[in-house]
């Protein structure tokens, strides 16, 4: 009876040793998975505020970019602020070779260069400025990415926070932004590969909040401005074929012709938010056909199709872009027309 007793007391014990073990067991994993939402519902509010202050905020900076394995270029960057983007003003300058200056007024881009003619395109920022990820509503992207505090440091001489934007499919690059604590603005933004080499770097040299605001404006305004290119909202050349796959969260965002000093090209822009690509087709045929070229984060993929080019541009890696490229075809004749 004693030894009936003990064993099952014995196995009382295991059972609650059991039971104590799973509820830490459960009590971790809840407490764990609590924590990623709150550190990714930080990561947002943290990317969401950049955003907004991308936008909204009055600043002059300098900063270089550079690709993998190239030397930097250095730039500086006026930016008067508004809520709504067509009141924004911005200023570009290169500052080093050709003295190149873009300007974004009224929302059109002009393109003022020595070494070619200037011109100008229907736009509401500057894209040579900071990359697309910057301008975002991030709630919308969080079935697609994933959004990682790495915890603070100092840049510029700032006190900044990194956040990692990483896709959830590793079918595109990622990007870890440094966002300044004070006022929200990207301090420094890598575009990264799967082993987390650096792709592209953006990085601040100095900020001025304080910069002479009225004066820019005044020269914004006093500008005079090139012609408008000729962008018509058409296809034609693009009806006739279609992209089989797309990377996941991609959508066509744009569909129009441009005529650019006598040479028609048709161009079909996509994105998800984060990364782009576009189609250029082209009545002249390329002489070598399945052409790549790898420029730090962009990807440039030449190939002939029937009598037309089709070109390729995008900041995805080489093996998505060739996908793509891969995933051109032809329409049938009923789903053409």
């Amino acid at each position: 009876m004693n030894f009936l007793f003990s064993l099952i007391n014995y196995k009382s014990k295991q059972s609650n040793n059991f039971i104590i073990t799973l509820f830490f067991i459960l009590f971790s994993i809840l407490f764990s998975t609590s924590a990623i939402a709150a550190e990714t519902n930080e990561a947002l509010n943290l990317l969401n505020k950049m955003g907004k202050a991308v936008q909204t905020s009055d600043y002059q900076i300098h900063f270089l970019s550079q690709d993998r394995d190239q030397f930097a270029t250095t730039f500086e960057y006026n930016h008067l602020g508004a809520a709504k983007k067509e009141n924004i003003n911005a200023q570009l300058l290169y500052l080093e070779g050709p003295a190149k200056e873009i300007i974004l007024h009224n929302n059109t881009t002009s393109y003022f260069q020595p070494d070619s003619p200037s011109f100008s395109i229907a736009s509401s920022r500057i894209t040579e400025a900071f990359p697309d990820v910057v301008y975002n509503d991030f709630n919308s992207l969080a079935s697609i990415y994933d959004f990682i505090l790495l915890g603070k440091t100092r840049t510029a001489n700032r006190s900044v926070q990194l956040v990692k934007v990483l896709a959830k499919d590793r079918d595109r690059y990622s990007y870890v932004i440094w966002i300044d604590d004070e006022n929200f603005l990207p301090l420094r933004i890598d575009l990264v590969d799967d082993d987390n080499d650096i792709v592209n770097q953006l990085k601040v040299l100095d900020i001025d909040a304080s910069f002479d605001a009225k004066k820019f404006k005044n020269y914004i305004d006093n500008r005079t401005y090139p012609i408008l290119l000729s962008i018509e909202k058409q296809n034609n050349l693009l009806d006739a074929w279609r992209l089989a796959w797309l990377p996941k969260g991609f959508k066509e965002i744009a569909a129009y012709n441009v005529n650019f000093y006598s040479s028609d090209i048709a161009t079909k822009l996509f994105s998800d938010g984060v990364f782009s690509f576009t189609v250029n087709v082209s009545l002249e045929q390329a002489s070598q056909s399945n052409q790549l070229i790898q420029q730090g984060g962009r990807t440039i993929f030449s190939t002939n199709l029937g009598n037309k080019n089709i070109i390729i541009i995008g900041n995805l890696p080489e093996a998505t872009i060739e996908r793509i490229a891969q995933n051109i075809v032809e329409k049938s004749p009923e789903t053409s027309r």
